[in-house]
């Protein structure tokens, strides 16, 4: 299984609410075929974890994510300062193939309390991504993390989030979403287009083997009446246009998604499984 280092692997409370609506059976979509109560077996590399054991961030500190650029691994987070509406987002980059590592504070072109929420590389090339309210920013490096620019992302929408970064097609791909729903950025900085993709929010993805993005996510189902809600289970496939697959309403959540060695993508839950072909 190839290490996929720009997957974030995203813990969140589900979005239904308990004892409400019942779960429903896990469902196959957009080539994706479900394999109920197989996901148990199967380990997937939490990045986060991965950075607290490589960084090991002091108690001001806090990792969000875990890249690989070059012969280098960049962890990022957020350095917070108790008791001031202020918070600061940092990288941590190992030099010295690994001796040393250095602690860099990210630009900021305007105060507040900015953290990352992903990151991804492509060979010297990384992308953080993150917001503060309707506000969004990308740094940026071409060096594998030695230097940073920062800069905006213009996305109308209040409550913006973003979960994920991919590296596709020559360009890089935001995704995440807002108060309207599942959206996604995608171009360099400086020049980004957006596009909404619906109900729901995106909370990771990976690059399938003939370089389609691969997103997943959830969405919220209510009764006629509306008082009662549960949370169900979105695929976005890249080909030819987005394509949007249902996959069930179980009562686990989606964790990852991770391109297997053979080219076949594999979306992974607490405990379903989702397996689509090469």
């Amino acid at each position: 299984m190839r290490k996929l280092w720009g997957v974030l692997v995203i813990s969140l409370v589900a979005a239904c609410v308990p004892g409400q609506l019942p779960p429903a059976e896990a469902k196959s979509a957009l080539g994706f075929a479900a394999r109920p109560g197989e996901a148990r077996s199967l380990g997937v590399q939490d990045p986060v974890a991965e950075a607290e054991r490589l960084f090991r961030p002091g108690p001001d500190r806090r990792a969000v994510g875990l890249a690989r650029a070059g012969r280098n691994a960049i962890g990022v987070g957020v350095r917070e300062f108790r008791g001031e509406e202020r918070s600061e987002p940092i990288a941590w980059v190992t030099e010295d193939e690994g001796r040393s590592v250095r602690e860099i504070v990210l630009p900021q072109d305007r105060p507040g309390r900015w953290s990352p929420t992903a990151v991804a590389a492509d060979d010297d090339r990384v992308l953080v991504v993150g917001s503060l309210g309707g506000d969004v920013r990308v740094w940026a490096s071409g060096d594998a993390g030695a230097t940073w620019t920062v800069s905006p992302v213009l996305v109308w929408g209040s409550d913006l989030w973003f979960s994920t970064v991919l590296r596709t097609g020559g360009e890089w791909l935001l995704a995440g979403g807002s108060a309207a729903g599942a959206l996604v950025v995608t171009g360099t900085p400086g020049v980004w287009v957006t596009a909404s993709l619906g109900d729901g929010r995106i909370l990771g993805g990976t690059v399938g083997k003939a370089g389609e993005p691969v997103l997943f996510g959830d969405r919220v189902e209510w009764n006629q009446a509306r008082t009662s809600n549960r949370s169900c289970l979105v695929v976005w496939v890249a080909e030819g246009g987005w394509q949007r697959g249902e996959l069930g309403c179980p009562a686990d959540r989606l964790v990852a998604a991770v391109t297997l060695d053979d080219g076949r993508v594999m979306l992974r839950g607490d405990r379903d499984l989702w397996i689509r072909p090469s």
